[in-house]
C-alpha cells in the first residue's frame, strides 16, 4: 500500500486533522473484549497525580492487536476534593487482577500504589482476562470505565501440573 493509499484511507476514515489526535489508533469501542496484561506499573504525573496503570492487548475480534490503557487513581483527596471513591475502584479492580489470575492479595499489596504494581508482577502479568469497558458521559465530557471478568477455559490454577513423564514414556 503506498503512502496516498494509506492518506486516502484515513481521509475516508473521518480523519480531521484541525480536531484529531495523530498519536496512536482509534479508540477502542466499548464492549468486552478478550485480553491479556502486558504491564502494570505505577506513576507519579508531574502534577502530582499517582496511578496504577494497566496495559491490556486485545486477544481476537475486531480489535485483536490493539491496546488498551486503563489508569486507576491511588489519592484519596485531589485539589481539596474527597476521591476516596477513586481509590475504592482501583483497590476493587486490583484485587480482581490478582485474584482472576490465581494468585493471592497480600497485606502488603496495600503499602502503596508502587506495591500494588509489584503485587500484580507476581502473577496478573500475562494472565488472560475478559475486559469490559464502559462508557457514561457527564458534563459533556465522555467517561471510561473497566471491569474484569475470568477468561472462560483459562486455567489459572497454581497448584495445577501438566502431566508427569517417566524415562520410559521417552521414545529414546
Amino acid at each position: 500500500m503506498s503512502l496516498l493509499d494509506i492518506a486516502k484511507e484515513i481521509k475516508n476514515s473521518g480523519f480531521d486533522a484541525r480536531k484529531d489526535s495523530a498519536n496512536g489508533q482509534d479508540k477502542i469501542p466499548a464492549g468486552s473484549y478478550p485480553v491479556m496484561l502486558r504491564s502494570a506499573s505505577f506513576t507519579v504525573a508531574k502534577s502530582g497525580w499517582e496511578m496504577l496503570r494497566y496495559e491490556f492487548d486485545i486477544q481476537d475480534g475486531d480489535q485483536a492487536g490493539q491496546t488498551e490503557l486503563a489508569q486507576f487513581g491511588t489519592l484519596e483527596e485531589w485539589n481539596g476534593k474527597n476521591i476516596k471513591w477513586a481509590v475504592e475502584r482501583t483497590t476493587k479492580f486490583f484485587q480482581k487482577a490478582v485474584v482472576l489470575s490465581g494468585d493471592e492479595v497480600l497485606i502488603s499489596d496495600f503499602e502503596d500504589g508502587a506495591a500494588l504494581a509489584e503485587g500484580l508482577q507476581r502473577k496478573a502479568v500475562g494472565s488472560f482476562f475478559i475486559l469490559n469497558i464502559e462508557e457514561s458521559t457527564s458534563k459533556g465530557k465522555t467517561y471510561r470505565s473497566y471491569d474484569l471478568e475470568e477468561m472462560p477455559g483459562a486455567d489459572i490454577a497454581a497448584d495445577k501440573k501438566g502431566p508427569e513423564i517417566d524415562d520410559k514414556d521417552l521414545p529414546f
